[in-house]
């Protein structure tokens, strides 16, 4: 029997049925295993009493449940936006966020987690706490399963209970993003197979629409989510709407340009009716201006799309701070008077600095301290 222990989460549902059989139990048993998993938030094999004793501890030999570690955590003064910092089986770490919103007029109530899929960042956006970091490696499918999961049962905990889990009206987690820490699409093959988890009967049953790819812009793989069986919400991080100042704040505009990036998000929306988000970080006296307004109506002019602003988060980098409201509203006015359907996002957890990569951020400078 093989020693090197495996992380179930890693494992597709095809792979996991692979591994039941190499044990010598039916397929089947793969289903209950998922169902203790995503079902039950089981953390261990032990707690799978549906399961014979010595599929159990067979399990228990050659796999395990859990990768990260939770280290560190900040809690907003509202309680609305949870922080997790999490140690990785290599000692990495990666940060992930929990974020509640009320029932407010036609939209519904949500608990969505963000989750990280890389560790650090290699695109370099010079705004972002997280590209200051640099790139150490991709996170594998069960460390960002993992970061749901965790949420999941902390709600569970706190909020719900009975039928939570399976019923959708009272699922501890409504919607997942892919906002995190890194560029998800630079992580394909990884973040694929979590969007399939996150939407399988035989993983968490969430809906397409409760699952969003956030992505700089990396236009082969925006082409190829278009064409993915699964087609969820997408998020472009935008932040100008010209080339020269792209250049300066997204670094791989360089190499996918707005000529290449724009027609590759309108194909999106004809491929898989998903109209895209486009992201826009206001930063004071950078890319806030009136023209900036008019020049990102001009870009999106006939577009089916959606234009989130928000005011940029504040790092370590002092040449970028966030636009003030006033500025961030009379920038929207702009597009709305252009015909760009834009909201403003409502900021979570400002307060405990949940921005992407802002607990890490404090954690390395805190553990560099001699």
């Amino acid at each position: 029997m093989e020693t090197a222990h495996k992380n179930i989460l890693d494992l597709s549902y095809p792979q996991l049925k692979e591994l039941v059989c190499s044990l010598s139990e039916p397929a089947y048993r793969a289903d209950q295993i998922l169902w203790w998993i995503y079902g039950k938030l089981a953390t261990s094999f032990g707690e799978m009493t549906n399961l014979p004793q010595s599929l159990r501890q067979k399990l228990a030999e050659v796999a395990s449940l859990t990768s990260l570690t939770p280290v560190d955590e900040t809690i907003s003064a509202d309680g609305q936006t949870r922080k997790a910092l999490f140690r990785l089986d290599d000692g990495k770490t990666i940060e992930s966020s929990l974020m509640l919103y009320e029932k407010t007029g036609s939209s519904r109530e949500r608990r969505t987690v963000c989750v990280s899929t890389q560790v650090g960042c290699n695109i370099g956006c010079s705004f972002c706490a997280t590209g200051q970091q640099g790139f150490e490696r991709n996170l594998r499918p069960g460390e960002i399963m993992e970061q749901v999961l965790y949420f999941m049962r902390l709600v569970s905990t706190e909020q719900l209970s009975g039928d939570a889990a399976t019923d959708p009206a009272r699922r501890p987690v409504t919607n997942v993003v892919f906002m995190g820490m890194g560029e998800p699409l630079a992580n394909y093959e990884a973040v694929w197979q979590s969007i399939v988890t996150l939407n399988s009967k035989h993983g968490l049953g969430l809906g397409a629409r409760q699952i969003t790819v956030s992505t700089v812009g990396l236009v082969p793989q925006v082409r190829r989510l278009a064409g993915e069986s699964v087609h969820v919400e997408l998020a472009i991080s935008l932040h100008a709407a010209s080339d020269a100042l792209r250049n300066k704040l997204v670094p791989v505009n360089k190499k996918y340009p707005l000529s290449q990036l724009i027609p590759a998000c309108r194909d999106y929306f004809k491929k898989t009716g998903r109209r895209p988000t486009f992201e826009y970080a206001l930063f004071q006296g950078v890319n806030d201006s009136v023209n900036h307004a008019r020049e990102l109506a001009r870009l999106l002019e006939g577009m089916n799309c959606q234009v989130n602003l928000i005011a940029g988060n504040p790092t370590a980098c002092q040449e970028f701070t966030p636009s003030p409201m006033k500025r961030v509203l009379a920038f929207q006015k702009i597009l709305r008077d252009s015909g760009v359907s834009s909201t403003v996002r409502v900021s979570k957890g400002v307060d405990i600095e949940a921005g992407c990569g802002q607990l890490r951020s404090r954690w390395i400078a805190n553990s560099s301290t001699p």
